[in-house]
């Protein structure tokens, strides 16, 4: 149980170192390059470059630097005294970080086509297919890869991978512990290109966590850097939120504007609907009133009302008359009505000694009257 803690332990330490270094390329892709040189100039980086039995140690440029010594390395590949020496020289020893340049004759690179799907497990499948890529299986070398290009149209990535062999790489990081250092980049020599700090970097697992020097072992630069990228990601961020609260005001007062429009065009709304009813019962009240007009000229004395109902083109009469028998003769004669009749059979009230009468008639438009 202890063990298998201790290996999921230590696979996720592996998976967050990868995912670190992952996460800081690409926060450093942000960062123009102006800007990663002068970081890199900091402190002064050294350079020691291996190369056909040679080696040489030189200040802050591979090619564009100040050249400590240059020597031959032993039978066997031993380090040259005088490389100790001078690595163990208190200026020296206050560079950024040593990097080694190692042959091309002990370095195997080679750009490999991959399916775009391997990328998130990319260290994995280069490790288990290493000996379908090169002559060496997984355990007898040290890799390192960089992703070249991402065809998206072909779902297919342009990969770099450097290997090195672990005999080769062990013994020479042997040689310079002894020499109490410790090296915080190994890559392969460009030729003659200048180095640029994006090389891939073939240092053990082990050993990149032991000594973080530089700018990159640096805490202070690092926090600062990633506040800086912070500063810079939010940036339009908050000038986005500016110009919103700036449209914002400048809308408020044609919102307010347009609002108070809205409330005055509902209220004129309100007050013409009440004007077109107030109209169309001043029409009918006039109407009315020239119905009762006419019906007080023509009916008699003896005959009372108690009933008087207007219904769009309808008339009902209700009332008592000593004549009701001829009330329809002589509404008949009305220049505002039509099409009399009883809506009910006459009735006699023996109270008042008169007969009860409820008539129907049709109104009569203007255009109609005689």
């Amino acid at each position: 149980m202890n063990e298998r803690l201790q290996l999921t332990t230590l696979t996720l330490l592996a998976q967050a170192r990868r995912f670190w270094q992952w996460w800081s390329q690409e926060l450093l892709g942000l960062v123009p390059e102006r800007w990663l040189e002068r970081l890199r100039r900091r402190g002064n980086r050294l350079f020691l470059s291996l190369d056909e039995g040679q080696c040489s140690l030189s200040f802050d440029s591979h090619r564009q630097g100040q050249t400590l010594a240059s020597a031959e390395l032993g039978p066997a590949g031993e380090l040259p005294p005088v490389l100790g020496e001078l690595l163990r020289n208190s200026r020296v020893a206050k560079a950024a970080r040593l990097i080694v340049l190692l042959p091309s004759q002990q370095v195997l690179r080679k750009v490999l086509s991959l399916p775009a799907a391997t990328e998130a497990g990319l260290h994995n499948v280069l490790r288990f297919e290493m000996d379908r890529h090169t002559p060496f299986t997984g355990e007898q070398v040290y890799f390192g890869y960089r992703i070249l290009e991402r065809d998206r149209r072909h779902q297919r990535l342009q990969v770099e991978l450097l290997v090195v062999l672990r005999e080769y790489l062990d013994e020479l990081l042997k040689r310079l512990d002894e020499l109490g250092v410790h090296p915080a980049v190994l890559t392969l020599a460009q030729g003659d290109e200048r180095w640029t700090g994006k090389s891939i970097n073939l240092l053990p697992g082990s050993r990149l966590h032991a000594r973080n020097a530089g700018w990159r072992g640096n805490r202070r630069l690092q926090v600062a850097l990633v506040l800086g990228l912070l500063v810079l990601a939010g940036l339009p961020l908050v000038r986005q939120q500016q110009r919103v609260e700036q449209l914002t005001a400048q809308l408020a007062a044609p919102q307010a504007a347009a609002e108070r429009a809205a409330k005055l065009r509902d209220e004129l709304q309100r007050l013409e609907a009440g004007r077109t009813y107030l109209l169309a019962q001043q029409s009918q009240a006039g109407e009315a009133l020239r119905i009762l007009n006419e019906l007080t000229g023509l009916l008699p004395d003896s005959t009372w009302l108690s009933r008087f109902e207007l219904t769009g083109e309808r008339l009902r009469l209700e009332g008592e008359s000593a004549e009701a028998s001829g009330l329809i003769a002589l509404l008949e004669q009305a220049k505002t009505l039509q099409n009399v009749s009883y809506a009910s059979p006459i009735t006699s009230n023996p109270r008042t000694q008169k007969d009860r009468f409820s008539l129907l008639a049709e109104r009569r438009s203007v255009q109609e009257s005689p």
